[in-house]
């Protein structure tokens, strides 16, 4: 699980390290300022078992504008799973990436996981690379930070870089 976590940081430095080298990225949204609907799930269960599937339909951020090239990335985005890992207690997100635009195009998405009251326990990066126009990618989004209580799931930003 630790080295699964690393690599998934691994690729989102690199994500970033793209973004450094091109400062124009096609695309860059955040939920700021819009009541996002979340998927909400069980906190780890007592005695280090799974915990319960989610609970609400999956969701990414809300936007008005069409997805595609230059459009809303967040549109891209969708939340299949929100769980909360039973032996160590971290927060994931499956995410599911499809690539509206017509060019190949990298990915690097932020996820929160958010208690009850809606204050932030835990965020977590996933980041995907040359996905072709129309193709899909499923990622996860683990977070680093032990969890007790339900936690609900919420994309806060997507980028979207062209692909070289």
């Amino acid at each position: 699980m630790r080295r699964t976590a690393l690599a998934l940081l691994a690729a989102a430095t690199a994500v970033l390290g793209v973004a450094a080298c091109d400062p124009t990225p096609v695309t860059t949204t955040t939920s700021t300022g819009a009541p996002v609907p979340a998927t909400t799930v069980a906190g780890p269960a007592p005695g280090g078992t799974q915990a319960a599937p989610a609970t609400a339909a999956p969701t990414a951020a809300p936007t008005a504008a069409p997805a595609g090239a230059g459009g809303d990335a967040t549109k891209d985005v969708e939340i299949s799973a929100c769980e909360v890992d039973g032996a160590i207690h971290w927060p994931s997100a499956a995410l599911k990436v499809t690539n509206h635009t017509d060019k190949s195009s990298n990915y690097l998405v932020q996820v929160e996981f958010v208690d009850a009251s809606g204050t932030r326990v835990a965020e977590a990066p996933a980041a995907t690379d040359n996905l072709a126009a129309g193709q899909s990618a499923s990622l996860k989004a683990r977070g680093a930070t032990a969890v007790k209580d339900k936690v609900s799931c919420r994309v806060t930003s997507v980028t979207r870089f062209q692909a070289p």
